[in-house]
């Protein structure tokens, strides 16, 4: 069973709490942040195979159509979510720019709906360690940077969305890997 590690680092103040302009990026899009950690009663071997495996990912990513590995270290992705009052049908890819197995995983990803002309931007590191009385501890933190039709959606409405998305995912993996004991 899965465990968090209950370690989301707090949030400042979207622009609405503070009364001014929500914060964004050197682009002038928004950008969220996100971090935690989840145990697995898995080995870190055997929870890395399943990070990179493309059905695995398409089974456990929420509204995921398809991903397909393009070569090792590249995916094309095809995801379609609904986010507050858009759908957003997102076709991108996905690349590992950095990788040392069982240990740790960056990916840095681009997707883009035609339909809002948002892109998004995300940069993600999972780091797994030895979870003690777990089997692993799956930390990560991840980036999201959107423009676009997205970005009229204030953080503090995109956040929750995204967080559920992460927490979705991290939950499907979790149940993914654990029931194949």
């Amino acid at each position: 069973m899965s465990h968090s590690d209950d370690t989301r680092q707090s949030e400042e103040p979207t622009g609405d709490e503070r009364g001014d302009d929500p914060p964004s990026d050197d682009t002038g899009g928004e950008r969220l942040e996100f971090a935690d950690a989840v145990y697995v009663d898995a080995a870190p071997g055997e929870l890395w195979d399943h990070l990179s495996d493309p059905a695995t990912l398409t089974e456990c990513v929420p509204g995921a159509e398809s991903i397909e590995r393009l070569s090792e270290r590249r995916y094309s992705v095809e995801i379609t979510r609904g986010v507050s009052r858009l759908t957003v049908s997102l076709s991108g890819e996905a690349e590992f720019v950095e990788m040392d197995p069982p240990d740790h995983v960056v990916t840095s990803a681009t997707a883009f709906d035609s339909t809002t002309g948002s892109e998004f931007d995300v940069l993600a590191a999972m780091e797994i360690q030895d979870g003690d009385r777990y089997g692993a501890k799956l930390a990560y933190t991840a980036e999201v940077t959107y423009t676009g039709g997205a970005a009229t959606l204030t953080p503090s409405v995109l956040r929750p969305i995204v967080e559920r998305d992460i927490d979705s995912y991290f939950g499907n993996l979790t149940e993914l890997v654990e029931s194949e004991d």
